[in-house]
């Protein structure tokens, strides 16, 4: 394993034999599959919700803490989100009354997201519909038998750090 090299230095890549028929085969479908699933999952839930996939998450991951409140850290961790990105979304959000942003008390560097009550109206009146979103894009295609098989590997596929995260957010599933 090569490690990153100074400025201006050439890379050193370790020979590897050639992908076989198979690897290309698999390469092509995980490459449609990253080109097709989130425009057509983004697609379904703005048609449920009016809000685009990444809002959503947003949303959903505050309505699931039992104050309705969660530091931007950690929501930007839940919903797979820059601090940047997540601040931009976070203004639309804001302006269309659905969250608010406040400085903690005890930590003035840290501001918490809070879902306010119109927000969490979009969520339970979504919740069915974006149940059926997540039916229609996934569940529906792996076989019930084959699902935790699918976790696994998708978790092995993730960066080390994102794979931590996610086990830290899904605790509440084990």
């Amino acid at each position: 394993m090569s490690q990153t090299p100074p400025h201006n230095q050439p890379v050193t890549v370790e020979a590897r034999p050639a992908p076989n028929a198979q690897d290309e085969f698999l390469w092509r479908r995980f490459s449609a599959m990253l080109t097709t699933v989130p425009a057509a999952l983004d697609e379904r839930v703005r048609e449920a919700t009016g809000l685009n996939h990444h809002q959503f998450m947003i949303l959903s991951t505050l309505a699931a803490q039992p104050d309705r409140t969660q530091q931007l850290a950690r929501v930007a961790q839940a919903a797979d989100s820059s601090l940047s990105r997540l601040s931009h979304t976070l203004a639309k959000l804001e302006a269309e009354g659905l969250v608010e942003r406040r400085t903690c008390d005890h930590d003035r560097r840290a501001t918490w997201a809070v879902l306010t009550d119109k927000g969490a109206a979009v969520v339970a009146e979504a919740a069915e519909a974006y149940e059926a979103v997540k039916r229609e894009v996934l569940l529906d295609h792996v076989p019930a038998d084959k699902r935790m098989a699918l976790a696994t590997l998708l978790t092995h596929i993730l960066p080390d750090k994102v794979a931590q995260q996610c086990q830290e957010i899904d605790s509440d599933l084990t």
